[in-house]
């Protein structure tokens, strides 16, 4: 059918209009007032799930790297779920379950785990796309990278040491010198038993306490403590292994520890503690902050407190405690893998930096110098000052990566701190080596 020359140019003056119209309708919007604004394209919004300690103190460092996160990655929110106090059990579940959240802490110990099972993603790219490594400091570094050459995780704080904290008003008030050496340590152990304060409030619920003791007691003759054993080396019929055992044993026999310490929880630790009705206490330098709050002035940090007197210089600072390649991971399976991989590694920086200001945290990873909002406590400057001196650190127990020989040492130090003898002791714990290392 012919269309008359009106007809035509009615149908594209039509046209005209219409395409107008659907040009103005993409790129502006009317107001009330009847004005034409510009309005932009709609993000999609990407929510992510983050288990994490998001309890007590550092709850806030996680709200504020949150928030400091929507100015960085504005379509991404977070729910975070309050991770349990569980020696990673919960966590390795979600893992064989298939649900694990999109963003996790992972410790050596669990990253090697999860890595057999391919629940991890590598974050080599999101590192180096974001300029990650150039951001941390030099002792942070190597926390990035996995012995396979590869990161599956961000550090989001530095390597703590593991200490003995001591109340110095009870030290006092009893007389007792504050202990150098082992053989200072079992007087002062001596002492305290002999009244009705305990030596030391070990929460031993839960089992890595016992094991940061016993390589404590053995770091002073070995550097490289328990981990040397998880790397496939040695044996505790090696003389500073062996010593270490008896060292315990004698401790415990003098009695170090109160007769409910297999029941003694964390915040049962702290509250004997604080309340001085023990005289030491036994945590990583991650807690000195909260524990100072409560006690003030009175707050002591040992270090090496268990070795041996002849090597006190040459030891004083073979640190127990500590850990390489950990920190937030994120899961193989996350629906947005590029943006959760960016998003975890930005907000552990994020992360660390909020740790300063919130909290003081004096152990930094950055080559940035973040000033506390508080500024730094008597206690926090203490530690900061004594890690320039570290020579070397060990790991705590969720570091070691044989998991074999992390079960069954943990479960032979709690029989050791229960009374069991140092040679049955080192008998069984050679015999699971060697299974372990099968």
């Amino acid at each position: 059918m012919k269309m008359t020359k009106p007809m035509l140019m009615l149908v594209s003056l039509m046209l005209s209009l219409t395409t107008l119209s659907a040009c103005g309708s993409t790129n502006q919007a009317t107001n009330e007032d009847g004005n034409k604004n510009e309005t932009s394209s709609k993000v999609e919004t990407v929510k992510l799930k983050f288990y994490a300690q998001y309890s007590g103190q550092e709850k806030a460092v996680y709200d504020a790297a949150r928030d400091s996160m929507k100015k960085i990655m504005p379509e991404v929110e977070v729910e975070f779920e309050v991770a349990a106090q569980d020696d990673e059990q919960k966590i390795k579940t979600y893992a064989a379950a298939g649900t694990l959240p999109d963003i996790f802490f992972a410790s050596s110990g669990l990253i090697e785990t999860l890595k057999k099972s391919d629940n991890l993603m590598l974050l080599d790219d999101a590192i180096k796309e974001n300029n990650i490594e150039g951001l941390l400091n030099e002792t942070s570094k190597p926390m990035l990278w996995n012995k396979d050459g590869h990161s599956y995780s961000v550090p989001n704080v530095g390597q703590w040491a593991g200490v003995m904290y001591y109340n110095k008003e009870l030290f006092e008030q009893h007389n007792v010198k504050v202990p150098t050496n082992y053989t200072e340590y079992l007087e002062a152990v001596k002492v305290f038993a002999a009244t009705d304060i305990v030596p030391l409030a070990l929460f031993a619920k839960e089992k890595w306490p016992g094991l940061l003791l016993l390589d404590m007691a053995i770091v002073g003759s070995e550097p490289a403590g328990l981990q040397k054993l998880d790397q496939g080396e040695g044996s505790f019929s090696d003389m500073a292994y062996e010593q270490g055992a008896r060292k315990l044993s004698e401790l415990t026999a003098a009695g170090l520890l109160s007769k409910n310490t297999f029941n003694t929880t964390y915040d049962d630790g702290v509250a004997q503690f604080t309340s001085g009705k023990a005289a030491m206490f036994l945590n990583g330098a991650w807690t000195m902050g909260s524990i100072e709050s409560e006690m003030g002035d009175k707050l002591g940090l040992l270090y090496t407190p268990l070795v041996d007197a002849d090597k006190v210089e040459e030891a004083k600072w073979n640190i127990s405690g500590g850990g390489f390649n950990q920190g937030f991971a994120v899961s193989a399976n996350s629906k947005h893998k590029e943006i959760t991989a960016k998003y975890a590694a930005l907000f552990s920086l994020e992360f660390a930096k909020q740790r300063i200001i919130q909290i003081g945290d004096p152990n930094p990873i950055l080559v940035e110098e973040i000033t506390p909002t508080a500024g730094f406590t008597a206690i926090q400057k203490q530690y900061a000052q004594d890690s320039t001196n570290f020579k070397t650190m060990t790991t705590f127990a969720w570091g070691y990566e044989n998991a074999k020989f992390k079960t069954a040492l943990e479960d032979n130090a709690q029989k050791l701190l229960a009374g069991q003898s140092a040679d049955e002791f080192i008998k069984e714990t050679n015999k699971a080596l060697v299974q372990a290392r099968k």
